[in-house]
């Protein structure tokens, strides 16, 4: 990598080539004041300066600039700006004469671990924003082939650290004369200014002075803060979905294998114990019913043939009895036949309503013995069904106190008991697993709510103090992530 070296009359040099092993050359001619008021133009030099650095929007534009426009001002060879802490290391964030810096450059390398020496904290170590004068000998590393080819062995560390503030960036600038005190003042004041830009730019520190003098006081108030969070018990609550559903609702189930042919009721319909509910398709039943039937009239035929015969005819007298008994088992099979037909409609066993879903979804559904396909549920017997995470799942028992809060009526909640939680949790649709907990109203006077109606149901259970209240989520995600 090639560092670019200050020119004396065009600010920075061109690049230097890659035969010269990257190494800073000293500027042939510095610049200089005007001969004819060499103060009023460095006051013009410094005024231009500070216009110009107000209209860095990034500290990558301000970077660029500390280290290529001073020149007019300052006579250095090479200058380069540093980025970190001072009990860090410091890196390199721009370079007079260079767009970009590159990390693996030796210089840079060599540069980076001089500046980290020199603002290496100890017992001796001068104020961290003061300005300093040194030699290369002074802090660079004598074994490092860019230590004995140096040529700017001048150097001069420039602190940027605004008002109130630690230093966040440095200015370093090197050539091989002396540095004299005009341009430490120059130097200081552009330092100054550049770090104010900076924390234009970042944004200014809020100063901690405040916090250390009140520091008694705000210890206080958390030992207080603790106190109270450890001492004052409220009543361990969680939220879950609930939905209303029919108490002993009775289950419509299929008697036989078949096929569903139509639903005879909508959902939600009032009906009457014995209204049809469902018709299964009955071909083969009713063909076997109507068989059964023919095969009794055959058989009835047959035994009063005979009985009529066996007045004159033993041989039919013996037979009468076989006849008869073959007229008991058509008999048997036509009463089988027709029991079977009449369980291809499923009948209301109670008053109540139906509730499934939509009828389109059973319509040429084959169904399994016992499967069910609707319920009947009494719409004045309702319950309260809740779907209570694991995560949240610290305070079921029956008994507990339960207040719903549905959607349709959310400014009129109802009091509730638990009456039952299921043992085990299930995976719902979207495979978060819950518990299962029914809930009754105490007051049995009160309407009924709808059935189907959604809402939240928050559970009240045991006292615990507000601390674990408020941190029972994160000890319980530590414990899990820890297994302490």
């Amino acid at each position: 990598m090639a560092l670019h070296v200050a020119s004396s009359r065009s600010g920075p040099a061109e690049p230097a080539t890659a035969g010269e092993a990257a190494r800073p050359r000293p500027a042939a001619n510095a610049p200089s004041v005007a001969a004819a008021d060499p103060q009023s133009s460095t006051s013009a030099q410094l005024i231009r300066l500070e216009g110009e650095l107000r209209r860095c929007t990034t500290a990558e534009a301000l970077w660029q600039h500390l280290a290529n426009e001073p020149v007019a001002l300052l006579p250095f060879g090479q200058a380069l700006v540093f980025e970190g802490a001072p009990a860090g290391r410091w890196r390199v964030a721009a370079i007079s004469g260079l767009a970009s810096v590159n990390r693996d450059a030796p210089l840079v390398r060599w540069y980076e671990n001089m500046v980290t020496e020199l603002c290496r904290p100890h017992p001796d170590a001068p104020d961290p924003v003061a300005l300093r004068t040194f030699d290369v000998q002074a802090y660079a590393d004598p074994d490092d082939p860019c230590s004995a080819d140096a040529v700017l062995t001048s150097l001069l560390w420039v602190p940027l650290a605004d008002v109130g503030q630690a230093p966040r960036a440095g200015w370093l600038l090197a050539r091989d004369q002396p540095w004299d005190d005009a341009h430490l003042r120059l130097a200081g004041r552009l330092g100054g200014a550049y770090a104010h830009g900076l924390s234009a730019i970042a944004g200014r520190a809020r100063p901690v002075a405040g916090l250390r003098r009140h520091r008694s006081k705000l210890m206080v108030g958390v030992a207080l803060l603790a106190a109270v969070l450890a001492f004052v018990h409220v009543p361990l609550t969680t939220l879950a979905p609930v939905e209303v559903t029919p108490q002993d609702p009775f289950v419509v189930t299929a008697a036989l294998p078949a096929v569903v042919e139509r639903i005879l009721v909508p959902p939600g319909a009032q009906v009457a114990a014995g209204t049809p509910l469902v018709q299964l398709v009955d071909t083969q039943l009713r063909s076997d019913y109507e068989v059964a039937i023919q095969k009794v009239e055959v058989a009835r035929a047959k035994v009063l043939r005979l009985q009529q015969a066996a007045v004159s005819d033993p041989t039919a007298k013996r037979e009468l009895a076989v006849a008869q008994s073959e007229e008991s088992v058509a008999t048997a099979e036509r009463d089988y036949a027709r029991a079977m037909l009449a369980k291809a409609v499923l009948r209301a066993p109670q008053d109540g309503v139906a509730l499934y879903g939509d009828p389109r979804d059973w319509l040429g559904r084959p169904v399994a013995v016992g499967e069910a396909i609707m319920r009947v549920a009494d719409p004045s017997r309702v319950q309260y069904q809740l779907k209570v995470p694991v995560a949240d799942s610290v305070n079921l028992q029956e008994g507990a106190a339960v207040r719903v809060f549905l959607d349709a009526a959310p400014l009129d909640p109802l009091d509730a008991r638990v009456v039952r939680v299921a043992y085990r949790a299930d995976a719902d649709a979207a495979g978060v697993s819950s518990y299962t907990v029914l809930a009754r109203v105490n007051d049995p006077t009160i309407a009924p709510e709808r059935l189907g109606l959604r809402g939240t149901a928050r559970i009240y259970g045991e006292p615990v103090s507000l601390f674990y209240y408020l941190l029972r989520r994160p000890i319980t995600a530590l414990r899990q992530w820890t297994g302490v």
